[in-house]
């Protein structure tokens, strides 16, 4: 599977959503906010970002004026082309300490990566033999290109990550993890070696929320999905999501959404 878009409609979700395929895109104009498992982050003029698959994904404010190039693709779609065993897998193996996204200055290196994607969209258009070939070539030097940007970024990011953010970033990845069997914040904490207050403190320090606001904002992300994306009547989902009763989780999903499970899932 392969295809290019300039469209937008793919970034302005009503509801969490899971791909099937890889999206790779760049910006140059507006910006959205997108979250992505435990990653929450900004996408401007000049980003580049990868999208993977099976991976939860919501967004924001996404600008009327918001100008990307995309490009979706399976990893299978890459295997049909020979390359020593394991490169790709190395390339789409995104580093999880970082968001999967990185922000070129508008200078000669960002055109150079753009005119890439102008050149898969000339391919895709073309009838050409080999066309399919050339354009999981250019899909590759998309991807070490992003690889090699990110890992000096990430390296100059390891260095300034201070201790309450190396807490933050791993709550948020166990929050992502244990979201519907871990209940409380002391099991949280316990995990992390520190007191239940000590982490409390630094998460709303380091956020502006409190850790148990980013727990049940994953649980109704969680639940926006499978009430849209599945076939799980209410009671599957309330299993799911850790909850004892149905109507203990339509409680929940309603106090902060102001919409009952049932009506959600009927609205367009």
């Amino acid at each position: 599977m392969i295809k290019y878009s300039e469209k937008t409609d793919n970034l302005r979700w009503i509801s969490p959503i899971k791909n099937t395929h890889y999206t790779v895109l760049i910006c140059s104009e507006g910006s959205a906010m997108i979250k992505i498992g435990f990653h929450h982050f900004e996408i401007v003029s000049g980003t580049i970002t990868i999208l993977p698959p099976e991976v939860l994904i919501s967004t924001q404010n996404v600008s009327d004026n918001l100008n990307v190039k995309q490009v979706f693709f399976t990893k299978v779609f890459l295997q049909k082309i020979i390359l020593k065993e394991g490169i790709i897998d190395e390339l789409l193996l995104l580093n999880n300490k970082y968001p999967p996204m990185y922000v070129y200055e508008l200078n000669q290196r960002f055109n150079s990566v753009k005119e890439k994607f102008v050149q898969i969209k000339g391919e895709l258009h073309s009838t050409y033999a080999y066309h399919l070939d050339i354009i999981r070539l250019i899909i590759i030097e998309i991807l070490y290109e992003y690889n090699r940007a990110c890992e000096y970024c990430l390296l100059g990011f390891e260095k300034t990550m201070n201790r309450n953010y190396q807490l933050t970033y791993e709550f948020k990845k166990l929050v992502d993890e244990h979201f519907s069997t871990w209940n409380s914040i002391g099991q949280y904490a316990s995990h992390l070696g520190i007191s239940a207050k000590h982490l409390t403190e630094v998460i709303k320090e380091e956020t502006g929320n409190t850790a148990l606001q980013i727990i049940h904002e994953r649980i109704l992300l969680e639940s926006q999905y499978l009430l849209k994306h599945t076939t799980c009547s209410i009671k599957e989902c309330a299993h799911q999501l850790g909850f004892e009763t149905a109507s203990y989780f339509s409680r929940f999903f309603k106090r902060y959404l102001m919409i009952s499970p049932n009506d959600y899932r009927k609205s367009p």
